[in-house]
């Protein structure tokens, strides 16, 4: 097996084994974040906004970015997967979900700085209310800034690859590296002065020099640590796409050869369409692994809808026996007043000779 061929064959593995892992784990992982930060005990933080707008866009990008690749993968010569429309339409949904998605976490790393910081005017912006106006604004913005790609996104010639070509390439390639790069700094940053506040903040509440109105809920520190192994995941996943667009910008010209073209086709997959959707998938299950109270929440979750279910099924059989013995009453009443009606029919008395005579 030559290089290429062994390649191609790994690319089609990944996606028709281990992509459609990721698609049945993320759309679970999803709801089931939508569900626990859904809650009424939570859904009230500012940051579980961001959680919950995070979850919704995640979800959406897994099925609008996820399925059209296994759908190629398995109908490679469906004319409506490798139309013009399809690719504009498929490109600039997926770019702008991905966008939201990462400029929400980017603001939950905004969200907890200010919720640590001495500043009252910065803490200000820990609030319900603002949190639901900047999901809002970002997604409109993220509505309009990528329409471009609708406009230049194709489908390129001989290998039926959608993407961008010519000078619109160059311009792509450090759109797409600095609108990626922007919100993996931001989360960067506001993370490193959030657990610089919070380590602050601590030392001044174990020296009882700090105001009341700073301290910290411990859910509030629960959400942070969540939030912290998301920035972990988006960077490791995240950080080879402005990578591989700036070089591939820089040797689009440059002749290579055969196994060159073949390994930097299967980076751009790793790229593109594999380590971007990880990133979506996981969340949940970083989750899971960053915080002891979230997998307690979860566990209550799950038991609770599983009495939930026993107690139908309890409630079910229930009247099902109750209203079997109501059958089975009726029935018996019924059957007596067969009995007394044979007993005292009125016609057999009335026709009795007898009785006419008496």
């Amino acid at each position: 097996m030559t290089l290429i061929e062994g390649l191609a064959l790994t690319q089609v593995i990944f996606t028709r084994y281990i992509l459609v892992i990721c698609l049945i784990l993320g759309i679970i992982g999803s709801l089931f974040n939508l569900i626990i930060f859904g809650q009424k005990k939570l859904r009230s933080n500012s940051c579980s906004v961001y959680f919950i707008a995070t979850s919704i866009f995640n979800l959406l990008v897994i099925l609008c970015g996820i399925t059209p690749i296994l759908l190629l993968s398995y109908l490679p010569n469906e004319p409506a997967l490798n139309s013009s429309i399809f690719c504009k339409t498929r490109a600039y949904i997926t770019h702008s979900l991905l966008m939201m998605s990462r400029s929400t976490v980017a603001l939950a790393c905004i969200d907890r700085f200010a919720l640590c910081s001495r500043n009252v005017h910065i803490r200000r912006l820990n609030q319900h209310h603002i949190a639901i106006i900047l999901v809002i604004i970002v997604s409109i913005l993220w509505l309009i800034i990528p329409i471009h790609m609708i406009i230049y996104e194709d489908i390129q010639m001989p290998d039926r690859r959608c993407g961008a070509s010519g000078i619109y390439l160059i311009i792509f390639s450090v759109y797409a590296a600095i609108v990626t790069s922007i919100p993996l700094v931001i989360m960067i940053i506001f993370s490193f002065w959030a657990i610089q506040s919070l380590r602050y903040t601590r030392a001044q509440v174990h020296r009882n020099i700090i105001n009341t109105s700073m301290r910290i809920a411990r859910r509030d520190v629960q959400l942070m640590t969540i939030l912290i192994g998301e920035v972990v995941v988006y960077f490791l996943s995240t950080v080879w796409f402005p990578i591989y667009t700036i070089y591939f910008t820089i040797t689009v010209n440059i002749p290579k050869s055969t196994d060159r073209s073949a390994i930097e086709e299967f980076i751009r997959y790793l790229t593109f369409s594999f380590f971007l959707y990880i990133n979506s998938c996981s969340i949940f299950y970083i989750h899971l692994l960053a915080s002891k109270p979230f997998r307690q929440e979860c566990k209550r979750l799950v038991l609770s809808l599983f009495k939930r279910d026993q107690n139908n099924q309890t409630n079910q059989t229930n009247q099902t026996n109750q209203n079997n013995r109501v059958f089975q009453r009726t029935s018996e009443v019924s059957n007596i007043g067969n009995q007394l009606n044979e007993i005292y029919d009125p016609q057999q008395i009335d026709d009795n000779p007898d009785n006419n005579n008496q």
